[in-house]
């Protein structure tokens, strides 16, 4: 069952409306907990029955589900009382009660037939499907026919992303605590508490606000944390200015650490590589490959000879799903793994963060990548998502490798050894660029 002792506040009170109303739609910001409610609420249905139940718990994708098994579910469901995997979830003392993990990406015609108690839908928002299909139609047409000889229950959760399906379900729905009478909507019960409602309510601190909007870019803030739908037009980078172009940005030295990444292209594509470290807390990326129609021979003798050119030696890199240049690439001594493309808006999100907060900078030799960063714009008509057709030189093959170079290396910064060590980060510059100078090029 749940433990009110094991809830946060927001989380107390969320779960009290949605055993009252049975179908909920729930906005929360970021960490505030909404998803492993959603966890805690799947365990109590089927932990407290001596009668069959079975409930479904979907993400937008397998990888998601596997996330989340490794992240809640091993640690919420007791693995004394349940038998967890990224498949299904069985409780050992009464082994008809189930929780099926699933995925509504693809084909959500596969979850058709089922019978449910509960239905537990995560990031609802991020779902993607093929045809026109929308959330609304997975709901109403796929999901909830499943609860009718049951008249169970269902929790969908989110935070907004953009103007998507997922604005146009909510706003067909009722208001709680304040429902519209007059609009019987879809029959769910919204429920909203933005970062600021928070605040007021003393279970955020205002101090804690004040940091976030400051240091995150306005629109994803007002999403993310405030719970709002924007629209995404224009530049995908306006964060990224002149200052961050910094032309005396030392090399790594010997015992840095230095990271690549690569977008694999051909033609009208590129191959973009780009080389980076991490120095006080800061991204600086030193070095690009760029170039369509390059055969991988090229492209490794290149990475060599700039691997050569800046004397790196504590070398780690990732690349783009392309499991025979990625091995051709090992054969040759040069270890890559396979990059993590999931979230391709969040990673997004991690650059314009670094961007705003002076906490990326790039060489101006990389001039591929920074041609990318001010030319980049929204998709109109997918929101979080660039639009490739505004690029009239093929892909963005520099903001893509950036991306994959951001989400594998950002927090990776190695110690000067003593003899650099300085008392503040203003010395340890100035160090590292006199002992630079001669291999500056």
């Amino acid at each position: 069952m749940i433990n009110p002792w094991e809830l946060r506040p927001i989380q107390a009170l969320v779960a009290s409306a949605f055993f009252h109303y049975k179908h909920v739609m729930l906005m929360l910001p970021r960490q505030e907990g909404k998803t492993e409610l959603g966890v805690r609420i799947d365990r109590h249905c089927i932990a407290t029955t001596r009668e069959t139940r079975q409930a479904i718990f979907l993400t937008k994708s397998k990888e998601a589900a596997k996330k989340m098994t490794r992240e809640k579910f091993s640690r919420i469901f007791d693995p004394e009382n349940f038998q967890v995997n990224t498949e299904i979830i069985v409780n050992k003392n009464m082994p008809t009660n189930v929780m099926f993990i699933d995925s509504v990406d693809k084909r959500p015609d596969k979850l058709r037939g089922g019978t449910y108690h509960l239905i537990n839908w995560a990031e609802v928002a991020f779902s993607e499907f093929d045809m026109g299909v929308t959330v609304h139609d997975v709901n109403h047409k796929i999901l909830r026919p499943t609860l009718r000889a049951t008249n169970g229950y269902s929790f969908l959760e989110s935070t907004p992303n953009g103007s998507n399906g997922w604005k146009e379900m909510w706003e067909d729905t009722d208001q709680y605590p304040q429902p519209n009478e007059d609009k019987p909507g879809t029959g769910y019960k919204r429920i909203v508490f933005p970062l600021s409602k928070l605040v007021e309510m003393g279970l955020r601190s205002k101090e804690e606000y004040e940091m976030l909007k400051s240091t995150m870019p306005d629109l994803e803030f007002l999403q993310e944390y405030e719970c709002h739908f924007v629209s995404f037009q224009g530049r995908a980078y306006p964060e990224f200015m002149p200052h961050l172009v910094w032309a005396e940005m030392p090399p790594p030295q010997h015992w840095q650490r230095t990271f690549f990444a690569i977008d694999w292209g051909y033609n009208p594509s590129a191959t973009c590589v780009l080389f980076g470290y991490v120095l006080d807390g800061r991204v600086c990326v030193f070095d690009e490959i760029y170039g369509t129609e390059m055969l991988l021979d090229e492209i490794q003798a290149r990475i060599k000879r700039t691997m050569t050119q800046w004397q790196l030696r504590l070398v780690a890199g990732v690349a783009d799903h392309d499991p025979r240049s990625n091995k051709e690439l090992e054969i040759q001594g040069i270890m890559v793994s396979p990059v993590e493309k999931n979230n391709v808006y969040g990673n997004r999100l991690e650059v314009k963060t670094l961007l705003k907060n002076n906490m990326l900078y790039i060489h101006p030799r990389c001039e591929y990548l920074i041609r990318d960063l001010n030319k980049a714009q929204w998709d109109p008509k997918k929101e979080g998502e660039i639009d490739y057709k505004n690029c009239n030189y093929g892909h963005y093959d520099g903001e893509a490798a950036l991306r994959y170079l951001i989400r594998g290396f950002k927090h990776h910064e190695a110690d000067a050894p003593k003899v650099l060590k300085a008392s503040d980060s203003a010395s340890k510059m100035e160090a590292l660029r006199r002992g630079a100078l001669s291999r500056i090029s």
